[in-house]
């Protein structure tokens, strides 16, 4: 499989996921073992340490340390999914007029970029990106590379109307026997799926889940448990290829996909 490799992302199109845990050190071991990463500390002024991490020297994803107050909420770890856009300020006014809600006003983070955080209409949390210095990754789809956001919601309805008004989403069903699948995508390429929540999946809070690509499934999820995560659910086929869910030791969940057709990069 060619890299893929990225020098910018489009208004509206994922660029970034980070992982915000209580155990930088451990999650640095788990999925440096796991998935092949390297992990590179930045250093923030006024902030806890940030790491990246990377496969052949190319940015691929982030990891923060959760403060006292998160662990203090019994917050669990948890991975994040950023949104590019070429105009922040006027995208999170925008987000709150198609019925979001802003948790975080736009910030800088030194010469990296500006950052905001926003919820949709049924509680799913996204961030919003302007970058300077980082525009996302720079690789993404090869194994051990992010490839895929999902949204878990309990209102389909309303997150459908919310992103395709902030964002220009299209969207197509994906009619089955099984749980139905929304793909969004932008200027006619995919870019994300979307489930609805269903009783069986308890009390889970509406949520955007990030997958990354494995080449053997089934392998990298025994190893999962060799390395003390835990599987959620074991490796099931879907259209595109095999998924597991499965979380790392401090609790943050996550998806393996391994394709059987090209990935859309």
């Amino acid at each position: 499989m060619a890299t893929r490799t990225r020098t910018e992302y489009a208004n509206g199109q994922f660029c970034w996921v980070d992982l915000m845990t209580n155990d930088v050190t451990a999650a640095q071991e788990f999925y440096g073992e796991l998935l092949g990463w390297e992990s590179a500390k930045k250093e923030t002024p006024g902030g806890p340490p940030y790491r990246v991490f990377t496969i052949d020297d190319l940015q691929v994803a982030g990891m923060g340390a959760m403060n006292d107050e998160m662990k203090s909420t019994g917050m669990p770890p948890i991975w994040n999914s950023y949104i590019n856009v070429d105009d922040i300020a006027a995208s999170t006014r925008r987000a709150q007029a198609c019925g979001g809600t802003v948790l975080m006003e736009p910030f800088q983070i030194m010469d990296t970029g500006h950052m905001a955080i926003i919820s949709d209409p049924s509680g799913a949390v996204v961030s919003l990106w302007q970058g300077l210095d980082h525009f996302g990754a720079e690789m993404i789809n090869d194994p051990g590379c992010w490839s895929w956001n999902e949204l878990l919601t309990d209102n389909v309805g309303a997150s459908l109307e919310f992103y395709g008004s902030l964002f220009g989403w299209a969207v197509e069903k994906e009619e089955s026997d099984a749980t139905p699948y929304w793909t969004f995508q932008l200027n006619n390429r995919p870019l994300g799926g979307m489930l609805q929540k269903t009783p069986e999946m308890g009390d889970i809070p509406s949520c955007w889940g990030v997958y990354f690509s494995v080449e053997d499934i089934q392998a990298t999820t025994n190893r999962v448990v060799q390395l003390g995560g835990t599987i959620c659910q074991p490796p099931f086929e879907v259209s595109v290829g095999h998924i597991s869910i499965v979380g790392d030791p401090q609790g943050a969940v996550f998806d393996l996909i391994q394709m059987t057709v090209p990935a859309d990069d």
